[in-house]
């Protein structure tokens, strides 16, 4: 009994691996697929391949997509019809659809990019960022072939998490550096005791940051120091008006102000608008109106 067991086992073995006399050609099984679509056994549709000696359907098509996404993080639609051996037209096609069903990901310029890509982006710029104090966003966006708009974008919702550092004017500070110019944006306005132009002054401290920061050191947009400016007087470190979002009169010159023309009116009981003028008052008639 053993023995028959034994043989009948030695022909399955030799059954399975014994070559069949008949194949199929590749006109024949395209022929069978048509035949099959026909009476409706296949009954959803199939994608040639470049090589068209194979067939794939858009469900594994999309799952190799997003596959080939995840694995990469970055690719462009051009890379994946390569990869994925299927003409570009539906690799396109179905680009918007798998955005659209995946939160994570964004087609943008011709690539689909995961979150997680600029996740471990954003680890980097903030290494980077960390070393250097300053990074202008042209330069990350001419390094990663993006552009502006979209590395801002992508930037924004990771400050303070992954990237610390602060994002103004185009550039991104770290907290030190912007502890540092604000440092000296209240001490320069702190010592203005007469209206001044803030643009001058934004003008002179730029020149003293590059004279302290040298050939390392980053061109500081105004804008920068006027944000942090604007902040110094709303949390009232630094005490005076601003008009026209530029002009600057600390509150000391204003005490003056008022202090010389009531010294002037008590010594002579009167004051005229020349004379207001001549105090540095523009619009005298509002001046006496409010005093």
């Amino acid at each position: 009994m053993d023995d028959e067991l034994l043989e009948l086992q030695r022909q399955f073995e030799f059954a399975q691996q014994a070559k069949s006399s008949i194949r199929l050609s590749d006109r024949n099984v395209v022929e069978l697929v048509q035949k099959l679509q026909q009476l409706q056994i296949i009954d959803f549709e199939l994608l040639h391949t470049a090589s068209g000696k194979e067939y794939i359907t858009l469900d594994q098509l999309r799952n190799e997509m997003v596959t080939e996404v995840k694995r990469l993080g970055r690719i462009s639609v051009i890379d994946l019809a390569d990869v994925t051996g299927v003409d570009l037209y539906y690799v396109e096609k179905l680009s918007q659809n798998i955005i659209t069903d995946h939160g994570e990901l964004m087609l943008t310029q011709g690539e689909i990019i995961t979150e997680a890509y600029w996740d471990s982006i954003a680890e980097e710029i903030n290494e980077r960022l960390q070393e250097c104090s300053q990074i202008a966003l042209t330069e990350l966006a001419a390094q990663l072939n993006v552009g502006l708009d979209l590395i801002a974008s992508v930037l924004e919702p990771r400050l303070g998490t992954i990237v610390k550092g602060r994002l103004e004017g185009g550039q991104l500070y770290t907290p030190a550096y912007v502890a540092r110019v604000s440092a000296m944006v209240r001490g320069a306005a702190r010592g203005i005791t007469v209206p001044t132009n803030l643009t001058v002054l934004w003008s002179s401290l730029q020149n003293l940051l590059q004279e302290m920061d040298g050939a390392s050191g980053v061109a500081v947009d105004g804008s920068f120091f006027q944000s942090l400016f604007n902040g110094l007087v709303k949390r009232g470190e630094i005490s005076g008006s601003v008009r026209a979002g530029v002009h600057w009169t600390p509150a000391v010159f204003a005490v003056a102000q008022k202090e010389s023309v009531d010294s002037f009116f008590s010594q002579n009981s009167f004051i005229s608008y020349d004379v207001l003028q001549k105090l540095g008052i523009p619009q005298p008639v509002q001046f006496l109106q409010i005093s």
